[in-house]
């Protein structure tokens, strides 16, 4: 069952979700899920699978993962218009989904192999054509979408058509109907991964969208309340911001077990009352509290593994100029490696996660996640709670006290430092406060933008904007299934570089083990990406707070349902209750 989906990068499919759960590293790792809820050799045909996403905020924008940067989007469409791709538990491509493909190293091409089987919920096949629109909506300049970047432009061509200078990308070749072939300018270690982004892994219905302008596609009402499906189950009702309801998509290659699927969004504070009432039979992005008040219900199954995300604190120590790269401003509050490293220290991560998190989260200690294995430098030690430290490294700065306990910045002016949080559970409320409590200590003053913390959905279109008024922000990524790809995610020309810091050091390690034929050697590799690691940790423009588990309780009368990857595009068909 994909948690996420992928095209580049779907680090926004939480953006805006700070993931404070937690506990000491420990305690974390102990814990033991299963992937998969019992196998049933009795599953009966038909039935409605009742299912919520927990959010605080209403979901919002087009139904199209080309288009989308809302995390429960990314929900709703597991269920119509999955990844178009298998992978295996080495995240890199398999065959078996309803697109294969094959990488030519010497003609530098990727060739697409679209399954015949493949059909829209209209009952029109799916073709080339649809997938060479999702490229041409993704890299359109105004399109709105935020998920064109390095790896794309990669693509013969698709720079000029981002550009206005070409109404085609040359780089993609339609040679038949079910078959695309990808031109690359050059091709990278990366590739093998279907995270990587160098291939996009959804469509768009070319048939059913080509008369509305691509400027238009994301308010139009085609994507916002009649999208169509590739996949198990088609759109039947949308309740804006709130519910969806699905029926089987009947020209799907294999007919899913349940009639119909309901999707809704609910508040952490009802979430698990309503488990407990048994409104739903399955519940999306979990909290640790809302965990920790279920995992003991008879009557659920819990599935988890660790999450390929981190939470984390990031500054903006930039800003985007004309040509939308990211470009250093010398005079940010935050500019000072020392102020960000002693903010660092004085977060009480550890303390926040046992009274938190319930077993579920522990302190990162990379940027690269623990669910990433081998690929996390082991030797990074991150930033363990350390007043001491933290004050010290401030007065050697020459940030000096006040009578009021608070510090200047080294030219003499008053220190405030402007953070962007958004408003969530009471718990998670707290621990923002806490956060601006311990900072305190150290005598830093931390004032919220506008005195207060931000809806969820308002924070992000700051963060895409790159608007003004903040220094410093708490955000978590979800990451897409390659381990090198948080690398781009920080290059000047990412969107998701929201906090535009753009070095020359920077730049050249993420290219080194993302560009250079090098890096097809794995040594070579893991040298260069620990490197990267440990820049990225002593530079400090952006801070790992916390590693976590991905959780789900799922109904025990419910099978099918499963976080591994196990290389079967067709799990959702397969979901059905016990008879």
């Amino acid at each position: 069952m994909r948690k996420k989906r992928y095209g580049w990068l779907f680090a926004l499919a939480c953006v805006g979700t700070l993931l404070v759960q937690g506990e000491k590293t420990q305690t974390a790792q102990a814990l033991s899920f299963p992937l998969q809820t019992p196998v049933s050799h009795s599953v009966q045909v038909g039935g409605t699978l009742r299912t919520a996403v927990v959010s605080e905020a209403p979901f919002k924008g087009a139904l199209a993962t080309e288009l989308s940067i809302d995390g429960t989007v990314g929900k709703i469409l597991e269920f119509t218009n999955n990844d178009l791709f298998n992978m295996d538990k080495n995240y890199q491509y398999t065959k078996g989904g309803l697109a294969d493909v094959t990488f030519d190293e010497k003609n530098k091409t990727a060739t697409v192999k679209l399954s015949p089987k493949a059909k829209w919920s209209d009952g029109q096949p799916l073709t080339s054509r649809d997938l060479a629109f999702s490229y041409e909506v993704v890299a359109h300049k105004e399109s709105g979408s935020v998920s064109y970047g390095e790896a794309l432009a990669e693509i013969e061509g698709i720079e000029d058509y981002h550009d206005g200078k070409a109404p085609k990308i040359s780089g993609l070749e339609e040679k038949d109907p079910q078959t695309l072939i990808v031109h690359y300018k050059a091709m990278h270690p990366a590739m093998r991964f279907v995270g990587s982004g160098y291939l996009w892994n959804t469509a768009l219905p070319y048939h059913y969208l080509k008369d509305t302008p691509i400027k238009d596609l994301a308010g139009s009402e085609k994507l916002q309340k009649t999208p169509l499906s590739y996949g198990p189950f088609v759109i039947k009702k949308v309740v804006a911001g709130e519910a969806v309801e699905y029926v089987r998509n009947k020209y799907y290659p294999k007919k899913p077990k349940l009639d119909k699927v309901t999707l809704e969004v609910v508040p952490v504070s009802q979430a698990a009352a309503a488990m407990k009432a048994k409104k739903y039979d399955l519940l999306f992005e979990m909290p640790a509290e809302v965990y920790n008040k279920v995992k003991d219900q008879k009557d659920l199954t819990i599935i988890g593994k660790k999450e390929l995300a981190y939470s984390y604190l990031g500054f903006k120590v930039g800003h985007s100029n004309d040509e939308g790269l990211s470009v250093m401003d010398k005079d940010s509050v935050v500019s000072d490696r020392n102020l960000r490293q002693a903010l660092a220290y004085a977060m009480n991560i550890d303390q926040v996660a046992k009274k938190f998190g319930h077993g579920l989260s522990y302190r990162a200690k990379s940027i690269v996640p623990d669910g990433f294995g081998k690929y996390r430098d082991p030797e990074l030690k991150g930033y363990p709670y350390d007043l001491k430290k933290a004050n010290e490294l401030l007065d050697k700065a020459g940030y000096k006290k006040q009578k009021d306990g608070y510090r200047t910045r080294p030219n003499g002016k008053p220190l405030t430092v402007r953070l962007l949080a958004r408003r969530g559970s009471q718990n998670h409320n707290a621990i923002v406060e806490n956060y601006i409590e311990q900072w305190k200590k150290i005598g830093v003053k931390v004032k919220l933008v506008n005195g207060r913390l931000q809806e969820s959905n308002t924070m992000t279109n700051k963060l895409l904007s790159d608007s003004k008024g903040f220094d410093m922000w708490l955000l978590a990524w979800t990451l897409p299934p390659e381990p090198t790809a948080d690398g781009i995610t920080y290059l000047p020309n990412s969107q998701y570089n929201f906090g535009h810091f753009a070095t020359k050091e920077n730049s050249e390690l993420v290219y080194s083990f993302t560009k250079s034929d090098k890096a097809f050697n794995e040594k070579y590799l893991l040298k260069q990406f620990y490197k990267w690691q440990a820049y990225m940790n002593k530079e400090a423009y952006i801070v790992p707070m916390q590693n976590n588990y991905y959780t789900m309780p799922v109904a025990k009368n419910v099978t099918g349902v499963s976080l591994a990857n196990n290389g079967d595009y067709y799990s959702w068909a397969k979901v059905g209750f016990v008879k």
